[in-house]
């Protein structure tokens, strides 16, 4: 499992931080390592720009610590360069040409109008790779290199996505010696409200709440129940929680600090566009705010296919 991993690099400090996990990974693991570094030329007034030679001098002075924790660590690794106006999909072309199975970056975890103005590499790449992505924030709780993943959440609700999470979850788990816990959130429904006669909103149940509940908790503990079955780490908890006027996102990050998790692994559609804005994403609202890496993966590889870069690759 992630026998070759990318990790995507700037001079961030969740850059920094996606690299210990990163590293960790591949230690624990026995993976082999691409740190990526890809050059964008600045935006500069009447057409002008920064030399090449100054932008290729700068990537091999930020690629130099990293190929030597390298050396310090005994990863086996290789740290290189590409030049390309986008990001994100540079990223994903480097990581399908050198056959990596997991990429690796830092995100602010921007949302609103500030990821709207902004715009998110990490959010691009999340769309478009083909492998599953492991999101770290920068300002998240990261522990030191060695620290290493001890206890893994992964919540699931019994769809295809959820079960593609959970299998992977489960494999890391295992392979990290590290506690697995289930966790299956009942969403919060509010009650109907209308407006009587005199104007003044009152509250109505239109359809049985107990039963309702019943049946939400039925089908809460079936999904669980159901990924029992799957999971084969050693070390396995389950649990099912209640959502009390919250987000079940929010509920999963609650519970992932509450618990002490090291990482969340949650699936996701990689929704675009309208489908996106009216369908919502738990994975989104978890990554927004979620304490510690987040663990992105796709249940099926219908990835936006990313364009062509021909740009030379500069090795180090």
């Amino acid at each position: 499992m992630f026998k070759k991993i990318l990790l995507a690099v700037d001079d961030s400090s969740c850059a920094e931080r996606a690299g210990r996990v990163a590293f960790d990974l591949a230690q624990k693991l026995s993976s082999q390592l691409v740190v990526l570094h890809v050059v964008t030329r600045p935006a500069a007034p009447f057409g002008l720009g920064t030399p090449q030679e100054e932008l290729d001098r700068y990537a091999e002075e930020l690629l130099e610590p990293w190929r030597a924790l390298a050396r310090e660590e005994g990863v086996a690794a290789q740290a290189l360069y590409q030049h390309g106006e986008k990001v994100a999909e540079t990223v994903v072309l480097l990581a399908g040409e050198y056959g990596c199975d997991l990429i690796v970056m830092g995100t602010h975890g921007r949302e609103g109008l500030q990821r709207v103005f902004l715009g998110s590499v990490a959010e691009r790449v999340s769309r478009l790779s083909k492998v599953p992505l492991l999101l770290v924030r920068g300002d998240g709780g990261v522990g030191p290199l060695g620290s290493g993943i001890s206890r893994v959440l992964a919540p699931v609700d019994g769809s295809e996505s959820g079960l593609g999470a959970l299998k992977a979850a489960d494999k890391l788990a295992t392979l990290l010696g590290a506690e697995l816990e289930l966790l299956t959130v009942i969403p919060y429904i509010p009650p109907i409200t209308y407006l009587d006669g005199t104007g003044i909103g009152s509250t109505a149940a239109v359809f049985n709440q107990e039963a309702n509940e019943k049946a939400m908790q039925e089908e809460a503990t079936a999904a669980l129940e159901a990924a029992k079955r799957v999971a084969q780490a050693p070390n396995l908890k389950t649990e099912i929680v209640k959502a009390d006027r919250q987000s079940v996102a929010q509920v999963i990050v609650d519970y992932a600090r509450q618990q002490g998790a090291d990482l969340i692994v949650v699936g996701s559609h990689g929704r675009t566009g309208l489908d996106r804005l009216l369908l919502g994403s738990v994975a989104e609202g978890v990554i927004h705010h979620a304490g510690v890496p987040v663990l992105l993966v796709r249940p099926e590889q219908t990835a936006e296919k990313a364009p062509q870069v021909k740009e030379q690759v500069m090795m180090l």
